[in-house]
């Protein structure tokens, strides 16, 4: 079957979008595993042409839903940017969609003007993108950034992958071609008539964030892939609005963590399970040739806990409910139908040190700032007592300086804390955390649990101008959870 055909027939990657049998639990740990897996994986395009044209369209999906959707070059998710360190970037953007937008390169370090702040947003006609690829190879992404309507429009479909590729990385010969999967991992809401929403209520704008209760890969429902017994290199991104995710796979088998969000981490970790939070990615490799029984491996995502913090708002939080499973329920995500294929693969040689990585060290950090992110009634959260207002200049840094920034989480709710234009290394977290493999490597979000403290280092390299950094939680970031850091 065509993509085309699949689109019209299937309605998998019309969107980021769902259909009635990926239902899951609406208890936290009560998993939910479809009766099957239905419907092919779908791999994105690769953008071809210089011309990124953001549209609307009135979707008809599986031949009974219906979608207001939005698209990027007709195609949901939109197409994958692949390209190398050291190339020009040049692209157009046009907005056809009839609201005000602006693309984020989210994880790129781009001068100001192509970084995608609200305020350049355009209401119509195209904005220009120009910048050299400057960093190290990594997964990246692209979704639109206006104030207080960024949710919605990814939520529709507006995202899309930023691959770029460095020669360190190709010397180590990692899975390519059809062996390295690039999966966007979403959850939606759909009502009883087919119409799949965005409509959060007080409780989701104010506390949760927006929880859907079905789960896509790559816009599919209830997804398969056909793999051969060998390792394949799968590069995940959390493009949900709010929630979480505990990957995992459903037998307890172990994968290899090579990547994070800034690129592959100094050495490879082993583990049996990863938390991914809003706006963050992950590169892993999987190896589907041994351990897996009746030739299916299905990927998860595992139950966890999230701390209340106690209090009134903890409380408040418990009880408000928000519709979709509650954060840390357990989903299925995937599956992958183990061939018989043999080949002449052989198992990836891993070196111990996957890449050169020079971290600041703490002792050349000039300050060190207390980011706190809180609730306050009547006015939601805000980030140091404060809500996002477009010009103010709430951090000012001097180009060059190196800095520690110590999130400290006093709501009820995780955060996960996104800084535009570096990269930054995560030092320590107090808590009942320790740092996961990914927090081995350079980020640009981290995930801040209710009651946390994590810092971070960071040198600010970035062209000199201003920038936001909010939380990823997209109903939290809409609603004001965003601030400025003018880098001068």
């Amino acid at each position: 079957m065509d993509r085309k055909a699949f689109l019209k027939y299937a309605g998998a990657s019309a969107g980021f979008w769902l259909a009635p049998s990926v239902i899951t639990s609406c208890t936290n740990g009560g998993a939910y595993k479809p009766d099957s897996y239905r419907y092919p994986l779908q791999l994105p395009d690769i953008l071809d042409s210089d011309q990124l044209r953001a549209s609307r369209d009135n979707l008809t999906i599986a031949e009974q839903y219906t979608l207001d959707g939005l698209q990027f070059n007709e195609s949901l998710p939109g197409p994958t940017i692949r390209i190398k360190k050291g190339e020009r970037f040049q692209v157009q953007f046009h907005n056809n969609i009839g609201e005000e937008s602006i693309i984020h390169w989210h994880g790129m370090i781009v001068p100001p003007e192509m970084d995608g702040h609200p305020r350049d947003v355009i209401s119509e006609g195209s904005y220009s993108y120009d910048f050299k690829i400057n960093q190290r190879a990594g997964t990246y992404w692209y979704h639109p950034h206006p104030h207080r309507i960024t949710g919605p429009q990814v939520y529709r479909g507006l995202a899309g992958f930023f691959i770029v590729t460095d020669d360190e990385e190709e010397a180590l010969n990692l899975p390519s071609g059809e062996f390295e999967l690039p999966l966007v991992i979403q959850d939606r809401k759909i009502d009883s008539s087919g119409t799949i929403y965005y409509d959060p209520s007080m409780p989701e704008r104010m506390m949760t964030g927006y929880l859907g209760d079905h789960i896509l890969v790559n816009g599919v429902p209830s997804p398969y892939h056909e793999v051969q017994p060998r390792p394949y290199r799968l590069r995940l991104l959390n493009g949900s609005n709010a929630r979480i995710y505990n990957i995992a796979l459903r037998n307890g088998n172990s994968f290899t963590v090579l990547g994070s969000d800034g690129g592959l981490l100094p050495r490879p970790v082993e583990t049996t399970e990863l938390l991914l939070a809003p706006g963050e990615r992950a590169d892993i490799l999987m190896d589907f040739s041994n351990g897996f029984s009746g030739n299916s491996a299905e990927l998860i995502s595992k139950s966890f806990s999230v701390p209340s913090n106690g209090g009134m708002m903890g409380n408040m939080s418990q009880m408000m409910g928000q519709g979709g499973p509650e954060q840390g329920s357990e989903f299925s995500l995937m599956e992958f139908r183990i061939g018989n294929k043999t080949g002449s693969s052989s198992p990836v040689d891993l070196p111990q040190q996957l890449s050169d990585i020079s971290f600041p060290s703490q002792e050349d950090a000039l300050r060190i700032r207390s980011i706190e992110v809180d609730m306050e009634m009547m006015r939601g959260h805000t980030i140091n007592g404060r809500l996002f207002e477009m010009l103010r200049v709430d951090e000012e840094i001097t180009r060059g300086d190196t800095e520690i920034w110590e999130f400290i989480n006093n709501s009820a709710v995780p955060h996960p804390m996104h800084i535009h234009a570096v990269q930054f290394k995560v030092l320590s977290r107090t808590g009942n955390r320790d740092i996961i493999p990914t927090e081995t490597g350079w980020k640009d979000t981290v995930l801040v649990m209710p009651g946390e403290r994590v810092r971070v280092i960071v040198t600010f390299d970035a062209p000199k101008g201003l920038y936001v950094f909010h939380c990823h939680n997209l109903e939290h970031e809409d609603a004001g959870m965003m601030a400025n850091l003018e880098i001068t």
